[in-house]
Formats: structure tokens, sequence, C-alpha cells
């Protein structure tokens, strides 16, 4: 059986193929943007598909918009979204995984979509997959429309304590395996557990800017950015701190910095 897994981040990639290590007669796929992940859907025609919702160049929903019906994979979303788009899949019955992965639950979703398979048409299984995709999809483009204002404090425990850290007063965030460490004005540290993208989604863009996959900064603690030659990009913070634009986040950042060529 065919399996393929969508994720623009390889450190996920790796942790669901490690998961899968054992299972005898899976066939494992990767593709690493939604682009590629139509083009791997349309040639491998995989059974299933573990395919992550938020990506660089589009979503996951985008991905399975461009699938044919008749080729259309029993899916398993792979998401870092909040409790109001966890209540749409449970609604749609369209199975997901969030982000850290358990390896128990990423193994069940694997068996109950291996019976499904087993013990439907699949054309009907297709169709009926196809249909509460759609549903779904406008569903969530609802929902969005009274989605959560953008996050003005992040409550973190810390011991036996609740600390507020608040938005405006962090500098900048890195990734550190699947959490976050916000580093904050006063020179404090902490972390968080969740995605950079999941993070991302939830601050204001006036506010904060991607760098590059693991890092995430204030713009108003920008001192500099250095143009490198090339098209390449160094952000320099108000701390002295030195950061990378990637390529993959390069467009977006000249664009929300109004920078020029």
């Amino acid at each position: 059986m065919k399996v393929l897994i969508v994720d623009d981040e390889m450190l996920a990639r790796k942790r669901i193929r490690k998961i899968f290590a054992d299972n005898e007669g899976i066939e494992l796929f990767e593709a690493s943007s939604g682009s590629q992940a139509v083009s791997m859907i349309q040639a491998e025609r995989p059974e299933i598909v573990f395919l992550d919702i938020k990506m660089t160049d589009f979503s996951g929903f985008e991905v399975l918009q461009r699938i044919e019906p008749s080729i259309m994979p029993l899916t398993i979303f792979v998401t870092a979204y909040d409790d109001y788009a966890i209540a749409a899949f449970e609604n749609q019955a369209i199975d997901y995984v969030l982000k850290p992965y358990k390896e128990k639950r990423v193994l069940d979703a694997l068996d109950r979509a291996i019976k499904k398979i087993e013990t439907a048409q699949k054309s009907d299984s297709y169709d009926a997959m196809y249909t509460r995709f759609n549903q779904l999809f406008d569903q969530l483009q609802d929902l969005k429309k009274n989605a959560k204002p953008f996050l003005e404090k992040i409550v973190l425990k810390v011991g036996r304590k609740y600390v507020f850290a608040y938005t405006e007063d962090i500098k900048y965030i890195t990734s550190s395996a699947y959490y976050a460490e916000l580093f904050m004005a006063d020179g404090k540290k902490y972390i968080y557990r969740t995605s950079m993208t999941a993070l991302m989604e939830r601050l204001d863009p006036d506010s904060f800017i991607r760098l590059n996959r693991s890092t995430i900064v204030q713009i108003k603690c920008i001192a500099e950015v250095i143009s490198e030659g090339y098209g390449d990009y160094c952000v320099v913070m108000v701390d002295g701190q030195k950061f990378n634009v990637s390529k993959s986040y390069k467009t977006t950042f000249k664009k929300q910095l109004t920078l020029g060529k």
C-alpha cells in the first residue's frame, strides 16, 4: 500500500517515516511542498496521504482541490490548528493528527484508513472523502471569518506558576524541536509547546515576520537589514542577534518590509 507524507518540515516527515519503519507492506513517499504533493499524487496514486495543512507554497486544502475525485486518496490531515478547526474535522469525520506527533495517534489514524480501504469500495470511499472535504473546506472558510483575534499574550506554565508573555515584549522566536523559544525584551526566555507555523498564524503580521522555518522576529526589534548579494538578506536585531532570510520566505519578507530590489 502506498502512503504519501506531505510536510514542508523535514523533521516532521522523518518523524512519521520513523513511526512507520516497522510496518511491512507500506511503500512510503515524501513531498516537501503543496505543488510537489500534487505531482506525487498524480504520478504515484497513493491510497493514503498524511497531508500538512499549512505549507509555504499553498495549503493542504489547495492540494486536494487540484486532485481529480477519481484519484483522491484517503487523507489524514496534519494540523496544529486551534480547537475550532479540530471541531470541524470531527464533525465531517475526516481524520487528523496533531503536531507534535504521538506514535500511537499516527498508527491509529493509519489503521483506520487501511480498514476503510479494505472494507469499502474504493470509488465509493473516495467519492465520500471528496464530498466531506468540500463540506469541510466551506465550513472552515466560514469559521475563519469569525476566527480568534491575534495573540496579545501567551500563558505559560513555569514550574508551579503561570507566566504571561505579552507578544509586544517578544523580540524574536526560534524553534527548538517541537517547541518555540520566546526571547523577551527583558532578557528572559520561555519555552512554548507549539509549532512555528501555528504560532505565526496567531501573531499580528503587522508586528511579526517569519525569516525562515525556525525564526520569527518582532519587526520593531529589527535594527537593520543587510543585503549580502545574490538576493540574500541578513537581519540584525537591536540586541545584535543576526538571522538569515531563507529563499522560501524572501519574497514575503521583502513585500512585508517594502524593500526594493
